[in-house]
């Protein structure tokens, strides 16, 4: 009787450690998503700036020949207390598009860029995560598929 339970005891034991694994891998509840609208488009942008004066804007693009060219739509919005901006962006229809927003510092109106190579001044994010180094993002690399009650979260680096 002791070796069947000797040799039960690891089978057990290795059961228990892998049903701990497997609940550390379990997806999280999307912090976002009470935010979602059910007729329209929401985007939520994520920055490091708590209690900020300046605003984030957003500008959305439909396809690659105006992506970065000409906006389709333009949004702005404060940044609340935990350092989220909301943009309600209505009934945006179903597609891809790419966003990009910026945290504009100083409240002018616009993406402040260096004199030299026009490097940009402000913190700023393209949809999908997208972070280019030396060259301009290409609409494929940040385009998102969205539906009504889509919820898009960017996220602005300091």
């Amino acid at each position: 009787m002791t070796s069947v339970k000797s040799a039960i005891a690891p089978i057990l034991a290795s059961l228990a450690l892998g049903a701990v694994a497997h609940a550390d891998s379990a997806p999280r509840p999307n912090p976002f998503a009470k935010y979602a609208d059910p007729n329209g488009v929401v985007l939520a942008v994520e920055t490091p700036f708590t209690d900020a004066t300046g605003a984030v804007r957003l500008t959305v693009y439909e396809d690659e020949p105006t992506f970065l060219e000409e906006a389709a739509a333009k949004y702005q919005a404060p940044i609340d207390a935990d350092g989220v901006a909301i943009l309600r962006l209505g009934a945006l229809k179903k597609g891809d598009y790419a966003f990009v927003a910026y945290y504009d510092e100083n409240g002018d109106g616009k993406l402040n860029r260096g004199k030299i190579i026009g490097r940009p001044k402000e913190p700023l994010a393209f949809s999908n995560g997208v972070k280019p180094k030396l060259r301009k993002p290409r609409f494929d690399e940040a385009k998102v598929a969205v539906t009504p009650g889509s919820v898009v979260v960017l996220t602005i680096d300091d």
